[in-house]
């Protein structure tokens, strides 16, 4: 575990007997490469104390949206830390039992994943100093990386946030880490079709067009109708109606639903 996600778990009320006080702000809350990169300048540094003191540095943040509400799986709306208590508590959302449901006990992780997809958002303002974005993105990472690190292998959300993982992890300019990410997420539910397409898509722009085919193909085998394979395929001159489909052991589709509102 690194010392970002060790502080991530000491601030979270979830693994704190803090209850639901607020986070404080980590001693080092940005993690660039080398110490004069950190102090670059006066106006870096002054740029940065402004943003996180704003909440935009990664974990749970503050002065969420509507708006930035309501651009998040509805299911965040019912985790822990957004209004609402952990497993058990006083405060529990009513909704929270038909997402452990469908979730299992994943779910009581899944705030971090939530303040990742947050702090992501934020993180793409062209406002933000490029120095507060990277860590932005680098403590979003870890968030996901916490909820990895606390559920089980077969967590049915994993094959999504390994994917999200590798599409930051791809702006941070870690393409190893990304395939691995990808790769990961692939192997969890082959029939899942974002991680074929956004390596494949790496893999394009870099020039590497028929290791990107191989990759788009592997995925329409698995996933025949995902429009996004179909048009990058032939984008890369294939015939998707020329992939033989293939079978799987897993769900056809995301039982979360993560649009649908519980019932």
């Amino acid at each position: 575990m690194t010392a970002a996600q060790q502080t991530n778990m000491s601030r979270d009320p979830a693994f704190n007997s803090g209850g639901d006080s607020k986070p404080t702000i980590p001693d080092s809350p940005v993690r660039i490469a080398s110490a004069p990169r950190r102090v670059a300048s006066a106006v870096a540094i002054g740029a940065l104390v402004s943003t996180l003191a704003t909440g935009a540095y990664a974990g749970k943040p503050t002065n969420i949206t509507d708006a930035e509400m309501a651009l998040l799986p509805r299911y965040c709306a019912d985790t822990q830390t957004f209004g609402y208590g952990g497993a058990g508590s006083p405060n529990m959302s009513p909704n929270a039992p038909r997402w452990v449901g469908l979730m299992g006990n994943g779910f009581w992780a899944m705030h971090h994943y939530c303040w990742a997809l947050i702090n992501l958002a934020r993180a793409q303002k062209p406002s933000m100093p490029a120095n507060v974005r990277q860590a932005t993105r680098e403590y979003a990472i870890d968030d996901m990386k916490f909820v990895i690190e606390n559920t089980t292998a077969d967590f049915i959300m994993l094959p999504e946030i390994y994917t999200k993982v590798g599409e930051v992890q791809l702006l941070l300019k870690l393409a190893p880490e990304a395939r691995d990410a990808f790769a990961k997420a692939r192997s969890l539910k082959p029939d899942y079709w974002p991680p074929y397409f956004h390596w494949a898509e790496y893999l394009r722009q870099v020039g590497q067009k028929p290791q990107a085919r191989e990759v788009v193909e592997e995925g329409l085998s698995y996933s025949p109708n995902a429009k996004q394979l179909q048009n990058l395929l032939v984008t890369l001159g294939g015939d998707p109606a020329s992939i033989p489909p293939r079978s799987t052991a897993g769900p056809a589709s995301d039982p979360t639903d993560s649009k649908a509102p519980p019932k």
